[in-house]
């Protein structure tokens, strides 16, 4: 979920609109708001498990995705194959067994 908004939404247009709770988290940092500070959280009036759920589950992959994404500074969707080969969607979370990175 985390990438197809990143893709489609770099900005967080969508995500303001029906996520009011996020709404002062600004830029693409509204996609995974658990990673900011607490001051920033605190700023943008965010409370993790109070008024915006703390994540289920933070896989070890997207703070190499956020990274990369800041790095090839692509705009989303339409503009080319990610920096680092052709790495998307279903391929994203699950590896063939046989490939080597």
């Amino acid at each position: 979920m985390i990438k197809q908004s990143m893709d489609y939404d770099l900005e967080g247009n969508f995500i303001r609109m029906w996520v009011p709770e996020l709404r002062e988290i600004p830029g693409s940092k509204i996609h995974s708001p658990w990673m900011l500070s607490s001051g920033a959280l605190s700023a943008a009036n965010v409370r993790l498990g109070q008024n915006y759920p703390n994540p289920v589950v933070v896989a070890p992959e997207w703070s190499r995705h956020q990274r990369e994404g800041k790095e090839s500074g692509h705009g989303g969707r339409g503009h080319g194959i990610p920096k680092g080969g052709n790495q998307r969607g279903i391929d994203f979370y699950f590896k063939n067994p046989g490939t080597k990175k």
